[in-house]
């Protein structure tokens, strides 16, 4: 019989081999990252020059059959993934040719979901804000390349080990700043920021600005405050005047409070229960409400420049959608190849696509668009659980446009396949903890005797294991719950099973090591004693 502590070593080799596996799988993720990203990101290669738009207006994806695929799967996945509502929509050579809300915008009244059914974004509302960054940077009212500190009234960054003068507006929309990602401690609003009402770690430095990606959402605030001062109004005002009306995006806004909010759904925890709807968004980095037909009409201005936003837009496009950095740390570095001014960008054999993706507490949202041929899809849904069903659905369109499978869905693949495989290798090393306990009597050995660890040993031991399966599902369960909810649950009851197996595994072993010989069925201990002439055995 193996020894207990052979299933733990291999219980603790499992989560291991997990660590490795991700990371064999990452680096040639990271390198094809590099490759992908311009070597300096403070100084960009020239723009791509605009691939020639097809004058016959053909494109890779026919409408009317993803349509159709599309209503039956998001139907079918609404119920799979525990998501009460969802609306698409879909653009095809720069113009938004279907939007559709499926499922529920509140469960609680069975109100469906509309095209014009009202959601949080997220952070698709960095989107949003770098456009007009960009607008105002091309009217002179903002210098990318200049200090954020001397362009923003009254206000400056903390001191900090590193040279703040470097924290630029183009280095805020690349996440290049060197501010800290701290999605907590993120002002609600422009005027908290101004105010002070916010902890200065958040708005502190913590690598050299220029140095590499660090997603954050305080770099966005600050541009918040850079547009207010650069238009004179608030940002909602701004934002709505500059972006959103020029776009056509009528029914979104930045101000919550004046969304007509007998249209807005209502976002959902991954348990189902009910958002409140006056959770705060902290404007700049979040803070759009809108609509898929919307949202579609952005994706839409991302085309190819000729059939592109208004021309009274002014945005560049090929210069916000410039790679900037390579993506680094969890969980960019594995759903992206790089980043852009308010979007990442990533290299699909030749063809450029351009994703953002926006999550809040009971919402998740996205759209990937390909500059070149004007197509892009939107999907938005109410529940925190949306992130399979949008994964599924990049997939999906992906494969209608012909265009191989991007990083976010390989990586939920393995992500899938590694956690289905933890959980059966997790019950195997349960049973084979468990199902020994019974006691086995032992052949006497009197020229080998059985060595055993000293009770302690083996309780330290078990205690250790089961804290490693702690620490591993510390680290992993973040992700498993986010990309995989209907997984976690079983993977996170696998953990705790094999961690105590482990323990109680110890324990009874260590007992059976100072139970009496008679008890423990072992007889080594008994002696043969013998009389002259006689071959008894006592």
């Amino acid at each position: 019989m193996r020894p207990w502590w052979a299933a733990a070593a291999a219980f603790g080799a499992t989560f291991g081999a997990m660590a490795l596996a991700g990371a064999a799988w990452a680096a040639p993720a990271a390198a094809a990252t590099e490759a992908a990203a311009p070597a300096a990101p403070d100084e960009p290669d020239e723009p791509d020059e605009p691939d020639e738009p097809d004058e016959s207006g053909a494109t890779s994806i026919d409408p009317d059959a993803y349509i159709r695929a599309t209503q039956a799967r998001v139907a079918a996945n609404l119920d799979r993934f525990s998501v009460p509502g969802a609306a698409l929509a879909l653009v095809v050579d720069g113009e938004v040719v279907w939007a559709e809300g499926l499922g529920t915008a509140d469960p609680t009244t069975g109100r469906p979901v509309r095209e014009d059914t009202v959601f949080q974004a997220g952070s698709l509302s960095k989107s949003v804000l770098a456009w007009a960054v960009l607008q105002l940077a091309a009217e002179g009212d903002i210098d990318l390349d200049a200090p954020v500190d001397g362009q923003i009234d009254g206000w400056s960054l903390p001191e900090a080990p590193y040279d703040t003068a470097g924290g630029t507006p183009g280095r805020l929309l690349a996440h290049t700043s060197g501010l800290p990602f701290a999605i907590d401690a993120t002002p609600d609003t422009p005027a908290h920021l101004r105010a002070g009402q916010v902890d200065p770690e958040a708005m502190t430095l913590v690598q050299e600005p220029g140095a590499g990606f660090t997603y954050s959402n305080p770099g966005y605030a600050l541009l918040a405050l850079l547009v207010e001062d650069a238009t004179g109004e608030d940002l909602a005002t701004a934002l709505s005047q500059h972006i959103l009306e020029p776009l056509g995006m009528e029914d979104s806004t930045f101000d919550p409070q004046a969304h007509d909010r007998a249209r807005a759904a209502t976002g959902h925890a991954a348990d189902g229960e009910p958002v409140d709807p006056a959770w705060a968004s902290p404007l700049g980095a979040s803070g759009l409400h809108t609509t898929a037909a919307d949202l579609g009409r952005l994706v839409a201005a991302l085309g190819d420049r000729q059939r592109a936003a208004p021309s009274d837009v002014r945005v560049d496009v090929d210069e916000l959608l410039q790679p900037r950095a390579p993506t680094a740390g969890l969980p960019h570095r594995l759903l992206t190849d790089a980043t852009a001014y308010g979007h990442f960008v990533e290299d699909l054999d030749g063809s450029r696509l351009v994703l953002n993706a926006g999550e809040e507490e009971g919402w998740i949202s996205g759209f990937a668009a390909v500059r070149a041929t004007g197509d892009g899809i939107v999907i938005l849904t109410n529940s925190r659980n949306g992130y399979p069903l949008l994964i599924e659905e990049l997939r999906a369109w992906t494969e209608f446009a012909q265009l191989p499978a991007p990083r976010l869905v390989r990586t939920h693949d393995h992500l899938r396949a590694g956690a289905w495989t933890a959980f059966g290798v997790l019950l195997a090393s349960a049973a084979a903890l468990l199902l020994p306990l019974a006691p086995r009597e032992q052949r006497a050995s009197p020229t080998r005797p059985r060595r055993r660890w000293p009770q302690g040993s083996r309780v330290a031991a078990g205690g250790a294991a089961a804290l490693l399966a702690a620490g591993w599902w510390g680290v992993l369960a973040p992700a498993l719950r986010t990309f995989l909810p209907t997984v976690a649950p079983w993977t996170g009851g696998a953990v705790t099973l094999t961690a105590a197996a482990l323990v109680v595994r110890a324990i009874a072993a260590g007992g059976r090591a100072h139970a009496p010989p008679a008890a423990r069925g072992d007889h080594r201990g008994a002696t043969a004693t013998t009389t002259p002439g006689s071959s008894t055995r006592r």
